[in-house]
């Protein structure tokens, strides 16, 4: 019996910290605090990851056929805690031919979160959409798009139907209270290359240590 202990205890404890676990991811105290504390001003950056199917042979997810993807991106977005997003995004864009656009656009979107940290978002509704054409020569005052008087100007290009639009994603907790998100882009309706986004956003009232730093 001796020698059988340990192993008792510790099947014991994981017993333990999986029921914990499991009723502190169903709390609704929890889930309400999480949403509430996802609120304020944030600033985030999001960068490009790609699936097999880009490269794949026979070329199976459409490269060849791909509308303008979406490679970078950074904006702003404010939480309202309760469940109501509403941001700004520039985007730097570009087709398979490398034609390279930024596009601006406001946006609103929805958000949930779970007792545990994690949750999704979306963006929603677009808005003020401004597309530019940066694969030109440059001219006049920088910086570029230049405001006035140069090359290239801000909206060169009418921005087609659909080039920006509902999206969804998850996320999750990476530092306490909301205070910072780590999110993955989790929808695949369109058509093209399968580039999807993955990002961090920190609020602006969380500081700026290296807690807070993105990698």
């Amino acid at each position: 019996m001796q020698h059988l202990f340990p192993r008792t205890v510790t099947i014991l404890s994981a017993s333990l910290l999986f029921t914990l676990g499991s009723a502190q991811a169903k709390d609704p105290h929890l889930k309400k605090a999480n949403e509430e504390a996802l609120k304020g001003r944030y600033v985030f950056r999001m960068t490009p990851a790609k699936s097999f199917s880009a490269d794949a042979p026979a070329d199976p997810g459409g490269l060849a056929t791909a509308p303008r993807q979406d490679l970078l991106r950074v904006g702003w977005f404010i939480a309202d805690g309760k469940g109501n997003l509403e941001g700004k995004t520039i985007a730097t864009t570009d087709t398979n031919d490398g034609q390279t656009w930024i596009i601006t656009f406001d946006w609103r979107g929805k958000y949930t979160v779970a007792a545990d940290g994690t949750g999704f978002f979306s963006i929603d509704a677009i808005s003020n959409l401004v597309c530019t054409n940066m694969t030109v020569s440059h001219t006049g005052a920088t910086p570029h798009p230049a405001p006035s008087g140069g090359t290239p100007g801000p909206g060169n290009v009418t921005c087609p139907p659909g080039v920006e639009g509902h999206e969804d994603y998850a996320f999750v907790f990476s530092v306490p209270q909301g205070k910072r998100i780590e999110f993955i882009q989790t929808d695949n309706a369109g058509a093209g290359a399968k580039i999807f986004l993955t990002g961090v956003a920190r609020r602006e009232d969380s500081g700026h240590d290296s807690g807070d730093q993105d990698e």
